[in-house]
């Protein structure tokens, strides 16, 4: 299936180049914090349509029903943890920036507030005990077990979801693309991990394969492997070093409920543990 068109396929290093162009602090005096971070998100979104992020009557596109923007908050102890992994799901099923009829005041103070959900939320979830079935954040709970909750950064590939889901077949969606490719790559470079679980799922690869091209001149995704030698298909986990130096891994969504994609996810626990 080939990739859809619309998602930026710029280099990392060309967005490096850019946040080194448009920030105003020098890249190498640059500090790992959420006042760095916030103005990453700001200069990305500088130039968004502001009736998307409001929600006064008169002002808002809620009643196409696009959520708030998601934006990933820096872990508490970050700077402590000693192993950095990024876990990337596909969008929000809701997410709720500001209040029904609540005015959008100004892009700062709306990135502050995205910011801080997503902190309080994501530690909530950390917090709770795993449910029944198979859920997103019993994976993200299972890989903090494994991995550390100090290091772990919970990302999306799209920054909104429409109508509680998939922002696929939005009236926006050549907008959600031209946000969430930038947004996902400035935190890629912002938190360094040395990890990435790619768990967007199945119906949304073409996008990530845009963004991070495997094959081709352009290609990102190289030293691919697998475990089907270990009784594991490829087509339920795939690894590969994203940008010679990151180790990715590709599943299914962690919703997925069959058997094969739960001992494709129970043996990928298995190599985080190593």
């Amino acid at each position: 299936m080939p990739p859809e068109s619309g998602l930026s396929d710029i280099p990392i290093t060309h967005l490096r180049r850019h946040l080194v162009s448009t920030i105003r602090w020098p890249i190498r005096n640059h500090t790992m914090n959420s006042s760095n971070l916030a103005s990453i998100y700001f200069n990305i979104l500088s130039d968004i349509d502001i009736s998307l992020l409001d929600r006064s009557p008169a002002v808002s596109k809620t009643s196409h029903n696009i959520s708030g923007i998601f934006l990933p908050s820096l872990p508490e102890n970050f700077h402590q943890a000693k192993r950095r992994t990024m876990i990337v799901g596909c969008e929000t099923k809701a997410w709720s920036v500001l209040k029904n009829d609540e005015r959008f005041v100004d892009l700062s103070s709306y990135i502050a507030r995205a910011v801080t959900k997503h902190k309080v939320f994501f530690e909530e979830q950390l917090k709770k005990k795993n449910s029944r079935g198979c859920t997103f954040h019993n994976f993200t709970r299972s890989v903090a077990t494994e991995c550390g909750k100090d290091g772990l950064i919970y990302a999306n590939l799209f920054c909104f979801s429409w109508k509680n889901g998939s922002p696929l077949k939005s009236p926006y969606f050549e907008t959600i693309k031209k946000y969430s490719g930038p947004l996902l790559k400035a935190q890629i470079s912002f938190f360094k991990p040395d990890t990435i679980i790619f768990a967007n799922g199945i119906n949304t690869a073409p996008y990530r394969r845009k963004l991070f091209p495997i094959d081709g001149e352009n290609s990102v995704c190289k030293n691919s492997r697998d475990y089907s030698k270990q009784g594991i298909s490829k087509h339920q986990l795939w690894e590969f070093d994203l940008y010679d130096g990151i180790r990715c891994f590709r599943i299914h969504h962690p919703s997925a409920q069959g058997k094969d994609a739960a001992e494709a996810r129970k043996f990928l626990l298995g190599l985080l543990a190593v």
